[in-house]
């Protein structure tokens, strides 16, 4: 897929290449670097690697299986609240970092300052009689791939771990990035004129959701098997520094969905 765009800053024009990268199905533990360099792609320098956090868990081992998991009385007490298996909820009271409220099926919950349904676990597209957790640390794997690229094959590559997520108000997935390394995840506008000269006083755009959203546009939601997906020639800021999902997030108290006003927690963790 290949896309042109013009930069009035400096009046040309720039292609924008999304490449998917298929591979065949995993059901166990992997070697996450070996898997991707030898795709039999052909990388190039300020590539974007944008790989789908599914895939990264499983390379990992983060998969339960829930013939393994003893329900609580308080998880049995949301899963006949929220219909639910008692299972998933368990596991969820496990991973959440705080569980908000919830609909049948799903727990809404905060996990790593993130909004995310039962705290990222997720059935679909999981070995049978499992459910994939959240990558163990999303930010130090994309640190990790990335210095592989660098020490290894000499490349300087921008990383990504995506997941899809839902919008408030909105029907179906969109992309966001849960962790990030080479590349600024944040451009802060503030302070420059918009088209009639008026300063920007809060607008940030989210560069690195921005390009986990093409990602996950690419990878589809079902059995496309394409758990990686290169952008090429997309402007962004490369950096070394180490980043963290603060340089992502908001405060609850700040954000627009919540405002000053703490909502009703069904648990609350001080981690």
């Amino acid at each position: 897929m290949q896309y042109r765009y013009y930069d009035c800053n400096t009046c040309n024009f720039f292609v924008l290449q999304v490449f998917p990268i298929k591979v065949e199905r995993k059901n166990r533990k992997f070697d996450l670097f070996n898997e991707i360099s030898n795709s039999g792609f052909k990388f190039l320098n300020n590539d974007i690697l944008v790989i789908s956090s599914k895939f990264v868990s499983i390379s990992e081992g983060s998969t339960i299986r829930l013939s393994e998991v003893k329900p609580t009385n308080r998880s049995r007490g949301l899963a006949d609240r929220f219909k639910m298996d008692q299972r998933i909820a368990a596991i969820v009271l496990k991973e959440a970092d705080v569980v908000l409220r919830g609909i049948p099926g799903f727990l809404l919950t905060i996990k790593d300052s993130m909004i995310a349904p039962n705290a990222g676990i997720d059935k679909s597209n999981a070995p049978s009689g499992h459910v994939i957790l959240y990558p163990k640390d999303s930010f130090k794997t994309a640190s990790r791939l990335r210095s592989k690229f660098k020490s290894l094959l000499g490349l300087r590559l921008g990383v990504i771990i995506s997941d899809s997520r839902l919008m408030p108000t909105r029907i179906g997935t969109t992309g966001i990035a849960i962790g990030v390394s080479g590349l600024e995840p944040v451009e802060d506008l503030r302070g420059l004129p918009d088209l009639f000269g008026k300063k920007l006083q809060v607008t940030m755009k989210a560069v690195a959701d921005d390009l986990a959203t093409i990602g996950v546009f690419m990878m589809g939601e079902r059995n496309e098997s394409i758990p990686i997906v290169v952008i090429r020639g997309a402007k962004v800021k490369f950096t070394g520094r180490k980043l963290t999902y603060r340089d992502l997030t908001i405060g609850v108290r700040n954000d627009i969905y919540f405002g000053y006003d703490q909502p009703h927690l069904l648990k609350h963790s001080s981690c």
